[in-house]
């Protein structure tokens, strides 16, 4: 049996960003138009360490088919070490043999920024130049540079836990993408004028005030991804036209819409797939003052659409290494 193993560097090299931002539009539209077997993800809690690991798959026939482990460990970032890791098997959708595995904590960190980047490129105003980012881990990275593929910024501003941590982001960040970015103290600086807003942080309590967004805003919130996770404040949701990745995962897993409409503050069928406005069955942003919300808890659509294009043209450069089982 051949296999062909894809590095992070091979991933990035066959799916630029702004392929990747491509690919996620194309899933999202397969998932809201049908075209795609995907059941709800197995949560495995590994109550212990606080942690959690969830196994999840796809078939899209006009993409492909594949399967997904990935752990999320809080606790590992105080050791320095990723607090997401996973790992994604791409197999043949004739045969149903593995025909590669790719780095799932790169893939799930680069599919979770173009989502990021086709929701924006979908839904936030054309004229969006000042940008805020809250979270400065892997996902705040290509959070990043998924917002950077659609649209001119011309400022990006970073908060983190301490603004030590903003400032590293920054620096690291800056040959990477073309808006300045300017890191802030908190939150409420970042997000204050803002046109483009990504949350992507793992917090249990809301890490901005609806308050702060200005009118016509477009808000990204991937951090959070269970029921007791409330990464975004009642008022955001209050303010916000929604739009999610699929209605039944965020029932299932978007903490701060369930706690919403039960308080009465939204209500799920006025939640649009995303997909659904990528595919021109619906539209998107329908006001210049219009605050869009974009709130993902990931689909495995998304890894089969990255993993199938990814792996097409990594053969195409001879990127990977084949291995013989």
């Amino acid at each position: 049996m051949n296999l062909l193993i894809l590095s992070e560097r091979d991933l990035r090299e066959a799916l630029p960003m702004r392929d990747a931002v491509a690919a996620m539009k194309e899933a999202f539209g397969a998932l809201s138009a049908g075209d795609a077997v995907a059941p709800q993800r197995i949560h495995l809690s590994v109550e212990d360490q606080g942690a959690v690991s969830f196994l999840m798959g796809a078939y899209v026939p006009s993409m492909g088919l594949a399967t997904k482990v990935v752990s999320v460990f809080p606790r590992n970032e105080r050791a320095g070490r990723p607090v997401v890791t996973g790992l994604v098997e791409v197999l043949d959708p004739e045969t149903g043999e593995p025909d590669a595995l790719i780095d799932g904590t790169a893939l799930t960190a680069w599919r979770t920024g173009a989502a990021s980047g086709a929701a924006t490129d979908l839904l936030a105003r054309e004229d969006a130049s000042v940008g805020a980012l809250i979270g400065c881990g892997a996902q705040g990275r290509t959070q990043l540079l998924g917002i950077d593929a659609v649209r001119d910024l011309t400022e990006v501003r970073v908060a983190a836990r301490s603004l030590d941590s903003a400032e590293r982001f920054c620096r690291g960040m800056q040959d990477q993408v073309r808006p300045r970015l300017i890191s802030v103290a908190s939150a409420a600086e970042a997000v204050r004028g803002a046109d483009v807003i990504c949350a992507a942080t793992t917090s249990r309590t809301p890490v901005l005030d609806g308050a702060d967004l200005k009118e016509g805003a477009h808000l990204n919130g991937v951090g959070s991804f269970t029921l007791d996770m409330l990464e975004l404040d009642p008022r955001s949701i209050e303010r916000s036209t929604i739009f999610v990745d699929d209605v039944e995962a965020a029932l299932g897993e978007a903490g701060e819409l369930v706690a919403a409409e039960r308080d009465g503050l939204t209500a799920r069928d006025r939640w649009t797939p995303l997909g659904a406005v990528a595919r021109g069955a619906v539209t998107g942003r329908s006001r210049e003052d219009e605050i869009t919300l974009f709130k993902s808890v990931g689909h495995a659509v998304q890894d089969v659409a990255a993993a199938s294009r990814a792996l097409a043209r990594a053969r195409e450069l001879g990127l990977g290494l084949p291995v013989d089982l």
